[in-house]
């Protein structure tokens, strides 16, 4: 299967799902997503995230400056406990010191009640990867989040909420005084009565609020674009298959929004907590974590479902206005005989085309196209003079020709679903003239082809003419339900460079279809004379022959004028 075609409808919608001011703008679509549960995008709540543990170097910083600002919590314990008389107690604290816990080194942040916000503040970049499948295509695009500042946006995504530091801390023995980088086992010595501690080994957490700002975060969304259903009532759909990080975001904590509290957390120890959290949300495994979580969030059935829906429905929309909705179960299905190069996706679209061109408000209604076109004008259509030849007019030959032809009732038009087809090249059509009754627009069939016949005597001398050598009248044409085939190529990136090209026009015409009368303008025995040779086959065929030129002649114009109305149309239905 080709990709021109997906290409060619992606390309087209790329611009105006980043453009503020269509209606299919991607803020303005995904601010109302919705789940069936009753989640919304924007805001997006979730009650918890546990972003796990922070190692490495981060994580062991971290765990150190609460493990110091415990100690000091300790020390103030301590103090308390002599100034309250408690026994047993060593004169000092000299001998220990605070250590993060060997079993479990490192802190742990959970964030819970959070609200993001920002997140339909995206804008899309190209279709990458597009391969076909079995009942359509699949491709990869590029969602860029925080992507405006305008129209009530900010350029970051918000997450507020409530947050949990645990770090699990020692009492260790420093004979020493000076501590030492390996992390030791608990103390056996044994101190009770100090408030608020556990000798030697305790779990501390420190809690608050906070608000994390996050800018550059971009998803690769993979979409697969297929039909659904069979024959009459196949419908398009549009599948979000997978959301995966493609740009880790810069996360930026607003410490002034940051607070903190505890059980082991007072003024003396509150600056260093502040900073313990602080660094926690800023290390790298925190913005990892945090941004896996989000995606993860965004890829629950709910959402994956919802946002399947949403585009489904952009792209329902788009084909509607563009071609006009098709009642559910009329879809044409006829489609054999079809290149293999084209798969389900392609027929469906051209199906949707055929269906809906022949409706009276379709942009491509065949009759408004042709009362539209200015250059040429196709109604009436102009096909110049026509040579017909020379014939013998009573006992004297003569020359006859058709001067200033116009055809009356080119707009009287449609193209039948049954008559088009798609080709190798592009698509093939039978267009059916005089098939409509008529209007104050449309003329009524049959198809008229109108001029001035005029018969010349070269040699007038003894001639049934008399002393006139020339004689002219009005002649008419009446062709009954004539047809024409036409083949159409479709070339352009997007619907702004697309461009049609009328590649054939051809005359199905038969001269037994062809009525000619004439009325002379003087009065002259010869007139049934001349309108009996002029309604010969051969002079049939001539006028024929002469209309084919004349459409021949202006292929490349009428193409354009198909190209205008078709750019026309598909810029105005879809900016809405």
């Amino acid at each position: 299967m080709a990709t021109e075609l997906v290409d060619f409808i992606y390309a087209t919608m790329y611009k105006r799902i980043n453009n503020p001011d269509s209606p299919y703008w991607l803020p303005t679509v995904l601010k109302d997503v919705r789940t069936a549960d009753g989640h919304t995008l924007n805001p997006l709540a979730v009650d918890r995230w546990d972003i796990g543990q922070l190692d490495g170097t981060e994580g062991k910083t971290i765990g150190d400056t609460i493990g110091s600002a415990w100690w000091i919590f300790v020390g103030a314990a301590f103090d308390d406990a002599k100034d309250r008389g408690v026994p047993d107690l060593p004169d000092n604290l000299d001998a220990f010191t605070s250590q993060r816990d060997a079993d479990r080194p490192y802190p742990s942040l959970s964030l819970t009640t959070l609200t993001v916000d920002g997140l339909p503040n995206a804008s899309v970049g190209e279709l990458q990867h597009l391969t076909p499948i079995d009942s359509g295509y699949r491709g990869t695009v590029r969602v860029t989040t925080a992507a405006y500042g305008t129209h009530g946006w900010k350029k970051q995504i918000t997450i507020q909420g409530t947050y949990s530091l645990v770090q699990h801390v020692v009492v260790v023995d420093d004979p020493g005084g000076g501590g030492g980088g390996d992390l030791k086992p608990p103390t056996k010595v044994v101190v009770k009565g100090l408030e608020g501690v556990e000798w030697p080994r305790q779990e501390i957490e420190g809690h608050g609020q906070f608000t994390v700002t996050a800018e550059n975060l971009a998803f690769d969304v993979v979409l697969g674009a297929e039909t659904t259903g069979t024959g009459a009532d196949r419908t398009p759909r549009l599948t979000v298959e997978s959301i995966t990080v493609a740009a880790q975001p810069t996360f930026h904590l607003d410490e002034k929004s940051l607070t903190i509290e505890g059980s082991t957390i007072d003024e003396n120890t509150l600056r260093a907590w502040k900073q313990a959290a602080a660094d926690a949300f800023n290390s790298p495994d925190a913005g990892q974590a945090l941004t896996a979580k989000l995606v993860d969030t965004l890829a629950q059935p709910s959402f994956h479902d919802q946002f399947s829906t949403t585009v489904t429905a952009q792209l329902a929309k788009a084909l509607d206005g563009v071609l006009g909705a098709v009642p559910a179960g009329t879809l044409p299905s006829d489609d054999s005989g079809f290149p293999r190069k084209y798969g389900p996706l392609e027929i469906y679209l051209f199906d949707r085309l055929r269906a809906s061109v022949n409706e009276t408000g379709s942009g491509f209604y065949p009759p408004s196209v042709v009362l539209g076109a200015t250059g040429p004008v196709l109604e009436p259509y102009g096909v110049g003079d026509i040579d017909l030849g020379s014939y013998k007019i009573g006992v004297a030959t003569a020359d006859l020709s058709f001067k200033s032809g116009t055809i009356k009732g080119i707009s009287n038009v449609l193209i039948p679903v049954k008559d088009a087809a798609l080709t190798d090249v592009g698509i093939g059509a039978t267009l059916r003239f005089g098939r409509l009754p008529g209007d104050a627009k449309v003329p009524a069939p049959p198809l008229t082809l109108t001029g001035t016949v005029v018969v010349s005597f070269p040699d007038t001398r003894g001639s049934a003419a008399g002393d006139d050598d020339t004689i002219q009248g009005d002649l008419s044409v009446t062709i009954d339900q004539p047809s024409a085939s036409a083949g159409l190529s479709v070339t352009g990136r997007d619907a702004d460079e697309l461009t049609i090209g009328l590649d054939s026009l051809t005359l199905a015409l038969a001269t037994k279809d062809l009525q000619v009368t004439i009325h002379l303008k003087e009065p002259s025995p010869l007139e049934k004379v001349i309108q009996q040779v002029l309604n010969k086959d051969e002079i049939k065929q001539k006028i024929i022959n002469g209309v084919q030129d004349a459409a021949d002649a202006h292929r490349a114009d009428i193409a354009k004028e198909l190209t205008d109305n078709a750019r026309a149309v598909i810029h105005t239905k879809l900016e809405g």
